[in-house]
């Protein structure tokens, strides 16, 4: 109405003559513009506001809901209709849900009308369900406006990995391993990293994706890793969050322990439960090591790991007549029993038997001995069916030779004191090496090994020239022959009483005619026999008076008897033997093992002087150094000790050759004293010299009981386990393997008459 009214005023402004027409004029225009504006939404679009742009507030397009998981990115574009709005637009989004970067310019630039938002999800995200508005707010000069849209944060599934138990290796152990994998509801494939293990334990995991539901995972231990406990882990990322299992590899020699030997006596026809004992802890005190700071650092549990799954225990190879039951030790037991059974048929004697303890891809291995008694045999008295077995030759002493008379006399002592068809087996194999060794003119070399030679030993072979009549020539052949005289062969053809011994006759000869030969002789200025190696000269000794015993040969008595008084003519006036007319120092092993072979002499029927063993006597008193109470259970190298294995082995089996009980204090002390230095079932080597080996095993065998019998069990599974299995040197012992050894030919000689021990000699406190 008022509209109406203003017009009607205009038309009666516009009848008054007094107003000129140029006022008239623009009364009109505004008349016609007043009225258009009332009526402009009537109007055709070309003529709204005259031509004259219309501004209306910004638009925006509406957002679509964003759907974001962990690890993420989505681009939001923002677009936006600027209704002839000009100028640059700012932007600004309300705060974020946790888990939720964005990006993006914050403001829109005059030119343009469009705008992307970047969202990215961190590993936070995906544990629970959320449904968070955004808002976003532009604002230019006096307008703004505000545009709101969804971002959905759904719950995404991840797998997970099995816990897995320590895995135990030894040194080239393979094993395959699975990792089962909970997929959760996590459907897709995945790829693993590389695992790095040190010290020579390996970790081989699949290249292609993972789209099982378990991982096949390698583990190895090279042949030389070192033991030790170390934890990696088996891990990838799934929506950004580490998904990993670790994985503790134990690298260890021993990852269990059973005794390394376990002794029992039975009776034929007998049942018996035997108990071993196990270790589990052997990495213990190395796992403490590795724990405390480290696993604040790793993150990783470095407890001590110790394997506590079962165990299958299993003989190898019982003897015939015997039976041994597996033995099953529980999850983390300590103990189980094998059952023993024997037949009544089941021959006495001592048998080693070998065991296997196995968990999975695990093992240990230990030594069952027992001895099957027999009932009729009495203390002190040789069995019957050996003494029947023996040739019907003199016995001059208890000892002596008459053990390897005949083939059935040594079988039957072999199985009574330890051997075997392995020893026996292995003592053929080792003569005949021996035998190849032989030179044409009779006589053995050294063969010197240059990194154990002694200082000042030669190292050129042509130094140890086969025809000198120097020591080392001398004292190799005379100690190269005993193995064969061991086994009763000498130089007659009938001496040979097996038909694997019937090439040696001739070798006996051969090396018996050098030997002869090679005699030192007077000097010719008068001044006495030349020098001569003291080794030599003994085991020169100890060959002819064995070989004239076996023999029956006068001649070669003759001969024996007059090496005997040589070597009582190299004794001082103290009562000593020395190696060399120069040497002061050591004089105690060069004296008991000339009074040895004297003692040999005499059971093959040669005496030596009276008077030279009663000035020995005197001497060797200065030499015991065992405990006050008990002086002779030990000797040293030298006067008043320190006590020395060798030189203790040597003086007690002097001290059973003149009848010392075998229950005396120093005999029972000194025995065990040997016997703590028995070589090891496992290892490549031994800490003690082969005449160690040699001497101990006489003294212990004299007293016979469990402590020989487990001593030459060991003794034997070593020099099994040792022997040159191939190449030219078959059937030999390197010299490397003993302490103090530097020459094949006489560390071999020495491992076979080890394995001869049973029939070699009779024992000492046993009579026929």
């Amino acid at each position: 109405m008022k509209q109406i009214k203003w017009v009607g005023v205009m038309f009666k402004y516009l009848k008054k003559p007094r107003i000129e027409t140029q006022y008239m004029l623009k009364i009109n225009v505004v008349c016609i513009v007043f009225v258009a504006g009332c009526y402009s939404d009537r109007l055709p679009k070309e003529i709204d506001h005259l031509g004259v742009p219309r501004v209306s507030a910004l638009q925006v397009e509406a957002i679509q809901p964003v759907t974001l998981r962990p690890t993420e990115t989505v681009k939001v574009p923002l677009r936006i209709n600027r209704n002839n709005n000009e100028g640059p637009i700012d932007v600004s989004l309300s705060k974020m849900p946790s888990g939720v970067e964005v990006t993006f310019e914050k403001q829109i630039p005059e030119n343009k009308s469009e705008l992307e938002i970047e969202l990215s999800g961190n590993q936070s995200l995906g544990d629970r369900q959320r449904n968070v508005t955004v808002t976003i707010a532009l604002s230019m000069a006096q307008s703004s406006v505000e545009q709101a849209f969804d971002i959905n944060l759904p719950v995404v599934p991840r797998p997970s990995f099995g816990a897995m138990p320590p895995v135990f290796l030894q040194p080239g152990d393979t094993v395959n391993l699975r990792v089962p994998v909970e997929r959760n509801g996590f459907a897709e494939s995945f790829t693993l990293d590389p695992v790095e293990y040190t010290q020579g334990a390996l970790c081989r995991l699949p290249s292609e994706p993972i789209e099982d539901n378990n991982i096949r995972v390698l583990v190895a231990a090279s042949e030389d890793a070192s033991e030790g406990t170390q934890t990696q882990k088996i891990k990838t990322t799934i929506f950004g969050r580490e998904v990993s299992v670790p994985l503790t590899l134990v690298v260890t020699n021993h990852p269990f322990r059973m005794e390394e030997m376990v002794y029992a006596t039975v009776l034929p026809g007998q049942q018996k439960k035997i108990d071993i004992i196990f270790q589990r802890d052997s990495l213990e005190a190395l796992s403490r090591t590795l724990t405390g700071g480290l696993q604040a650092l790793t993150g990783v549990d470095l407890a001590p790991a110790k394997f506590n799954g079962p165990v299958v225990v299993t003989a190898e190879s019982p003897p015939l007549g015997v039976t041994v039951e597996p033995a099953y030790l529980e999850e983390a037991a300590l103990k189980c029993a094998l059952v023993v059974t024997t037949t009544e048929e089941a021959p006495p004697g001592v048998y080693s038997i070998p065991l296997l303890a196995t968990a999975d891809h695990l093992n240990t291995s230990g030594l069952l001995v027992i001895r099957i008694q027999d009932p009729g045999n009495e203390p002190g008295v040789l069995p019957e069916a050996v003494v029947s077995s023996m040739a019907k030759t003199v016995r001059y002493r208890r000892g002596g030779l008459k053990g390897r008379s005949t083939e059935r006399s040594k079988e039957l002592l072999a199985a009574l004191y330890g051997g075997s068809q392995q020893s026996k087996k292995s003592v053929m194999t080792a003569l005949t090496w021996l035998a190849t060794k032989q030179g044409e003119d009779g006589s053995w070399k050294p063969l010197a090994a240059a990194d154990n030679m002694d200082p000042g030993m030669p190292e050129s072979p042509d130094e140890f020239s086969a025809t000198s009549t120097g020591g080392n020539s001398q004292s190799t052949t005379a100690l190269a022959l005993l193995p064969f005289l061991a086994e009763g062969v000498t130089y007659e053809p009938e001496s040979a009483t097996a038909v694997w011994l019937e090439d040696y006759p001739e070798v006996v000869r051969k090396g018996l005619t050098w030997l002869g030969s090679s005699q030192p002789q007077a000097d010719p200025q008068g001044g006495g026999p030349v020098e001569v190696d003291l080794r030599g000269l003994i085991s020169g000794v100890v060959v002819g008076c064995e070989t004239s015993f076996l023999n029956n040969d006068r001649v070669l008595k003759k001969n024996a008897v007059y090496a005997l008084k040589s070597l009582a003519d190299r004794q001082t006036k103290e009562g000593s033997w020395q190696r060399s007319p120069s040497e002061t120092v050591e004089t105690v092993l060069p004296t008991l093992r000339s009074l040895l072979a004297m003692q040999v002499a005499q059971s093959c029927g040669v005496k030596p002087s009276v008077a030279t063993l009663k000035r020995a006597d005197v001497f060797l008193e200065t030499a015991a150094c065992g405990a006050p109470e008990i002086p002779r259970s030990r000797f040293g190298r030298t006067a008043a000790g320190p006590p020395d294995p060798t030189a203790t082995a040597a003086g007690l089996l002097l001290l059973q050759y003149k009848e010392e009980p075998h229950d005396s204090p120093a005999m029972v002390d000194g025995s065990h004293f040997l016997s703590g230095f028995a070589p090891p079932l496992e290892g490549g080597s031994f800490a003690q010299s082969a005449d160690f080996l040699l001497l101990s095993g006489e003294v212990l065998r004299n007293i016979e009981g469990e402590q020989f019998d487990a001593w030459y069990a060991k003794v034997t599974a070593f020099l099994l386990r040792t022997q040159e299995q191939e190449n030219e040197e078959q059937g030999s012992w390197s010299p490397a393997l003993f302490a103090g050894e530097n020459d094949r030919v006489q560390a071999t000689t020495k491992a076979i008459l080890c394995l001869q021990l049973p029939y070699r000699y009779l024992p000492l406190y046993r009579s026929e």
